[in-house]
């Protein structure tokens, strides 16, 4: 006759086993969750002037497939600083949008020769989107 399974030492151990598998998976499901909600399709067809020199503008267009109520359009520097709101914590309907920067930050000074790239935040969605690609703005002389 044969009685219940033992739950010794290697029950303890599948069971350890079988927790860490479930908080692996767990972070997994997560991070890749946090991937889609940062590269997901709600801010499209980027177009952006490659290069502007002194006294040229940059044209930067793109669609968005989501209004908001407290969006915020930024240029950014390489290590993603803000260096110039296009528009701050105003609505943005669902469509085209279309913008035009000049080279100057928000201390009205014209910015260093270097890449620049743009970031779209939704807060009332809770959406902070960092879409590809870069404008070159050349050196100023002085």
């Amino acid at each position: 006759m044969s009685g219940p399974p033992e739950t010794g030492l290697g029950g303890a151990r599948l069971g350890t086993v079988l927790l860490l598998v479930l908080l692996l998976l767990s972070l997994a499901g997560f991070t890749v969750m946090r991937a889609f909600r940062v590269s997901d399709d709600i801010v499209n067809t980027v177009v952006l002037s490659e290069r502007i020199a002194p006294g040229e503008s940059a044209e930067i267009s793109f669609n968005t497939t989501l209004a908001d109520g407290r969006a915020d359009v930024l240029i950014t520097d390489t290590e993603d600083r803000q260096v110039r709101a296009l528009l701050l914590g105003a609505p943005l309907a669902a469509g085209r949008h279309d913008f035009s920067w000049d080279g100057i930050g928000d201390d009205g000074a014209p910015v260093p020769a270097a890449d620049y790239g743009i970031r779209v935040i939704l807060g009332e969605e809770g959406r902070d989107i960092k879409p590809p690609g870069r404008i070159a703005v050349e050196g100023r002389g002085g």
